[in-house]
């Protein structure tokens, strides 16, 4: 059980946010200014940079549907870099801001497991969390700092999505906040910023078109995991100190709730 004496609050990044050192400094600055009030778990992706990397080695990245369609040789470059450089890149940070962390993938203690998505994939589907290591480090004061790699429970190796990885966790630590920071401002209307999302006026705005491509998932992702117990999820940038703090008080992106 996760300390329920403060809110506990999951912050994903995606490759490109967790590349900028300077804002994710910022943003450990202020985790650490906040850690008396909330609890933090950081998962990150980097979806772009292992496909990078496979260039280098000559794998060419295969999606269909939008989806990394994950070969064996490719899954050995996943590991490297999501669970290996990058991970171990953001613990250094965090550890530099005062922030004490450790470097997790949802192999270590079971956090999630999955399934093959195909017969000829290893990009995977979450089927089970087990949170106990969440706890286990959060009230000894540390950070938990998770990436998507994972495995079956036959100890196939799998890719998943960072997204899915921070949506399930969340769920199951029943978490009060899960902060998506994003390269946009958060969901759009007109140019301006949805602050407060509904389940029914997401439904609307699906209908009309306001939310599209590939928002529709992640808003749908979202609302189903907030049914399963997670307060809020927040969409946004983090560009500037004090953007988190706005953020979980629903005064800066898009707050998604019931």
């Amino acid at each position: 059980m996760i300390d329920s004496s403060k809110k506990t609050v999951v912050i994903k990044t995606g490759g490109k946010a967790a590349s900028e050192k300077s804002a994710m400094i910022t943003l450990f600055k202020e985790m650490k200014d906040l850690k008396s009030k909330y609890n933090f778990v950081f998962v990150h992706g980097g979806g772009a940079e292992v496909t990078r990397v496979s260039k280098v080695f000559g794998l060419e990245a295969v999606f269909k549907d939008g989806i990394r369609l994950t070969t064996p040789e490719e899954m050995e470059i996943v590991d490297m870099v999501l669970s290996g450089r990058m991970n171990k890149e953001i613990v250094r940070l965090a550890n530099s801001c005062g922030i004490n962390s450790v470097g997790l993938s949802g192999s270590d203690a079971m956090l999630f497991s999955g399934k093959q998505a195909g017969e000829k994939t290893l990009t995977g589907k979450i089927t089970d969390v087990q949170p106990a290591i969440l706890g286990l480090l959060i009230n000894n004061g540390y950070l938990p700092v998770v990436s998507s790699t994972s495995m079956t429970t036959e100890g196939i190796a799998l890719n998943i999505n960072a997204d899915e990885a921070a949506l399930e966790i969340a769920s199951a630590i029943k978490a009060d906040k899960l902060f998506f920071i994003s390269d946009i401002q958060g969901v759009m209307k007109e140019g301006i910023v949805i602050n407060i999302l509904t389940e029914k006026m997401a439904e609307e705005e699906i209908a009309s078109g306001i939310i599209s491509g590939g928002m529709i998932p992640k808003v749908n992702a979202s609302v189903a995991a907030l049914k399963k117990g997670v307060s809020a999820i927040i969409i946004g940038e983090y560009l500037n100190s004090g953007d988190l703090l706005l953020s979980l008080d629903a005064k800066k992106g898009t707050s998604i709730v019931l």
